[in-house]
C-alpha cells in the first residue's frame, strides 16, 4: 500500500465534482490517496471546511463514489480546544 498527500489541484475530476454537489463553499483542509496492491481503484481522503455549514468535513472517496462522510460542526472544536488547551499546544 502506498499512501500520498495531494493537493485539491490533483484530486480526480469526478471527485471534485462531487464535492462541490455537496458541498458550495469549501476550504480544502488535505487530501490523501491510499493505492492498494490488491485493489485496482485507489482510495481518496478528503479533508474540508464547509463554509455554508460551518462544519469540518472528512470524506472517503473510492469505488466511483462517496463511501464514507464525518462531519463536526466547528464550534464543537472550538468547544474543545477552549477546554483542553494543553492538548492542543495553547496554554
Amino acid at each position: 500500500m502506498q499512501i500520498k498527500k495531494l493537493s485539491f489541484d490533483e484530486l480526480p475530476k469526478c471527485v471534485v465534482d462531487e464535492i462541490a454537489f455537496r458541498h458550495k463553499n469549501i476550504l480544502p483542509i488535505e487530501a490523501t490517496v491510499m493505492e492498494f496492491e490488491t485493489i485496482a481503484d485507489p482510495m481518496y481522503t478528503i479533508s474540508l471546511l464547509d463554509t455554508d455549514r460551518n462544519v469540518i468535513v472528512e470524506l472517503t472517496w473510492m469505488d466511483g463514489k462517496i463511501t464514507h462522510e464525518n462531519r463536526i460542526a466547528l464550534r464543537t472544536v472550538f468547544e474543545a480546544v477552549k477546554k483542553y488547551p494543553e492538548r492542543f499546544s495553547i496554554k
